[in-house]
């Protein structure tokens, strides 16, 4: 569900809700998947392969956690202002408020925001994939993105 509209153009904040993006979450399992193959490989000449069992598992739990504080910190919803953006956590939080400073897309599937806010001390950035939300407000975020950083 979106409350994004394309066509109305007024001076209103306009509202977006993100769905959490199940190809990113595939890319992490497969980034983990590829780390601990490859720590398990390095440590299992030297320690062993029941031993580099263990590290590995550490290195999926560490990464696990790092993945799970990169979800929680990620916005459920943007406001779009004239003036720049806005991302609202789970609980109605500001996670950010700003001007958008910079701007990458990737491949139509991923656009990267930075965005800084009043005093600029640093950009936040925020990541928002092609199936976090309809193809009408990603196209919307790709031009917004793109006049606003450069």
């Amino acid at each position: 569900m979106t409350d994004f509209d394309p066509e109305v153009d007024s001076g209103a904040p306009r509202r977006l809700r993100l769905r959490r993006s199940r190809t990113v979450r595939l890319a992490a399992l497969g980034f983990g998947c590829v780390c601990a193959a490859a720590v398990h490989g390095t440590a299992s000449a030297h320690l062993g392969a029941i031993d580099a069992l263990w590290l590995a598992g550490a290195v999926v739990a560490a990464l696990c956690a790092s993945f799970a504080r990169y979800e929680r910190r990620q916005p459920v919803l943007l406001e779009l202002t004239p003036e720049g953006i806005a991302g609202f956590g789970r609980g109605g939080q500001r996670l950010f408020q700003g001007r958008i400073v910079g701007f990458s897309q990737w491949a139509e599937r991923l656009l990267v925001f930075a965005v800084a806010g009043p005093e600029a001390r640093r950009s936040d950035a925020f990541v928002v994939a092609a199936d976090a939300v309809d193809a009408a407000a990603f196209r919307a975020l790709a031009v917004r993105g793109r006049h606003a950083a450069y």
